[in-house]
């Protein structure tokens, strides 16, 4: 029955694509001094007294390098880049459609934030705040640079934080929204000098804060064209270009507060076609590539190429919607969860580059806190037939929704595992402003996706917390509710990690996710790239200091 499935499968989706990256397979390069270039465009020496997060995982994380004596370099100005299967759809932190992979790395690009994070060191840095401090987490003061300019030239001031932190509140539904959402009043006590006072006290709020979509607006620009205005930030580069669904175009910031990007325009293009990638990066009209086709890497096996291959912070899997009834009953979703072949989806969308979960939790790869002790669910129909039988479904359709290639071709593979036990599927195909357009929406059921969390446990708010901006499913337990707000008041790390594992425990239980497996990437560069920051985190890719060496 299986290897039918898998040869149905096949013929239904005869291109594979796929955004992710293996730990086995394609040889990865060795991270190495760059020419003229420090590991990061921000200082290395944080300037505060404030606590770092605790880690109980170690992040995968390559900043990629291609030595070469200074004296001989020749830098390419142009770098074309061909994205993840996430296409860049809105350029705009208040837009719950600006949340996709590729969407926040150009945000990166074109704003700065407060603070900066180093994987690293797991510690706070340096960025439009020089200093900061907090004696109770609740109130946190910021001393800020008095030598940054937007790229309209308006002088960056603390007013333009706290008009962020307003335009943010009635940005609904936006990544933006959650973020900046624990800040009560924000005051600007001079042009350098800012207040954040929180409403409740939050250990995880300049772990917040760092993320790509909390980049500091203009309010100037805003009122001035309320469409391209917020596309004006103080980062190392400025937009330039941008056609939804296919390519963003960024040119270097000469008059960039920090270290200059060593080049002076990048283009990032969404190219459907997997085949295309590849030719494009063979013939060189492409120099980065975040998408080979899994059966393309073979291609680039020799030393005119490097693979960086990395495991993704994100989960692989489902959300249910709890304002549908079907996908409301508890014992459908269980009925789903012992009737899913994790290993079964992992190989058919993903092969080698999908990497098989070694526990049962729903909860980041390198997020601190992981319950690694709860056991993974198996596949048993027997058991999936007693509680489909104990739910309401009565045989209506149920919609399985996806947007990139690799969550599509699993989203047809959890179509036939399904039908074993007898629930009617359809796949809706869409794209990542389509998929979050279905975040209100009664009417869908489940979404394969990727379930997303930051290296911080506070992340899991955003995922579990009623209203989350990750929350796709509408989830909402009030006993979760109150253990997040007291794990992001607990100082202790301790009390903390009982407090987010009991939570993992509860969400597996009440099963409004399923974790199906991690995703893996080999970001592809041709002889001579790099500068690359690439973290498990993918959020948190950093593309300002890539660069080409063409001689």
């Amino acid at each position: 029955m299986k290897k039918a499935k898998r040869i149905l499968c096949m013929m239904i989706s005869v291109v594979m694509l796929i955004t992710v990256i293996a730990s086995c397979g394609p040889k990865e390069t060795t991270p190495t001094t760059p020419p003229s270039e420090s590991a990061s465009a921000t200082p290395s020496a944080p300037a505060s007294n404030s606590p770092a997060p605790e880690t109980s995982a170690t992040p995968d994380i390559a900043i990629t390098h291609t030595p070469a004596p200074e004296e001989d370099v020749k830098y390419a100005e142009h770098i074309e880049i061909i994205i993840d299967n996430n296409r860049i759809s809105v350029i705009n932190p208040m837009e719950p459609g600006s949340n996709s992979t590729p969407t926040h790395w150009v945000m990166t690009m074109i704003y700065d934030r407060l603070l900066n994070y180093n994987e690293t060191t797991s510690s706070f840095e340096p960025a439009l705040a020089t200093k900061w401090d907090t004696t109770d987490s609740k109130t946190f003061t910021f001393d800020l640079r008095d030598d940054v300019t937007f790229h309209n030239g308006e002088k960056f001031t603390a007013k333009d934080v706290v008009y962020t932190i307003q335009k943010s509140k009635e940005a609904t539904g936006s990544m933006m929204a959650s973020q900046w959402s624990p800040v009560e009043t924000a005051t600007a006590i001079s042009d350098t000098k800012l207040e954040l006072v929180l409403a409740n006290v939050n250990v995880d709020f300049l772990m917040n804060i760092v993320q790509p979509m909390t980049g500091i607006l203009n309010e100037k620009a805003i009122n001035d064209d309320p469409e391209n205005g917020p596309l004006v930030g103080t980062g190392a580069f400025k937009f330039v270009d941008f056609a939804s669904n296919e390519f963003t175009t960024v040119e270097r910031n000469d008059n960039y507060w920090g270290t200059a990007p060593i080049t002076k325009s990048m283009k990032l293009s969404f190219i459907p076609e997997v085949s295309a990638r590849a030719t494009m990066i063979q013939n060189n009209e492409a120099q980065i590539c975040f998408s080979i086709g899994v059966e393309d890497y073979d291609l680039f096996r020799s030393d005119d190429y490097s693979i960086f291959p990395l495991t993704m912070n994100n989960c692989q899997g489902m959300s249910f919607n709890m304002l549908n009834p079907i996908t409301a009953d508890p014992n459908f979703r269980k009925a789903v969860a012992y009737a899913t072949d994790k290993a079964e989806i992992a190989d058919l969308s993903s092969g080698e580059w999908g990497r098989l979960i070694d526990d049962g939790t729903i909860w980041g790869f390198a997020t601190e806190f992981r319950n690694t002790s709860i056991p993974v669910v198996e596949r048993d129909l027997d058991k999936a037939r007693e509680y489909l039988a104990a739910s309401s479904y009565n045989g209506e359709p149920v919609s399985i929704s996806a947007s990139i290639s690799t969550n599509i071709k699993s989203a047809e593979v959890l179509l036939l595992q399904l039908a074993d036990i007898g629930i009617n599927c359809t796949v809706n195909e869409t794209d990542s402003a389509g998929l979050n357009a279905l975040f209100f929406n009664p009417d869908h059921h489940i979404i394969f996706h990727g379930i997303t969390f930051t290296y911080s446990a506070g992340s899991s708010k955003h995922v579990f917390g009623t209203g989350g901006g990750q929350n796709r499913g509408s989830y909402s337990n009030p006993q979760v509710d109150a253990l997040l707000t007291q794990a992001a008041s607990e100082n202790d790390a301790t009390v903390r990690d009982g407090l987010y594992k009991e939570i993992q425990e509860i969400a597996v239980e009440e099963v409004p996710y399923i974790n199906v497996y991690w995703r893996m990437n080999g970001i592809v560069g041709v002889k001579g790239v790099g500068g690359l920051k690439l973290p498990s985190d993918t959020n948190q890719t950093d593309l300002r200091n890539a660069y080409w060496i063409i001689d």
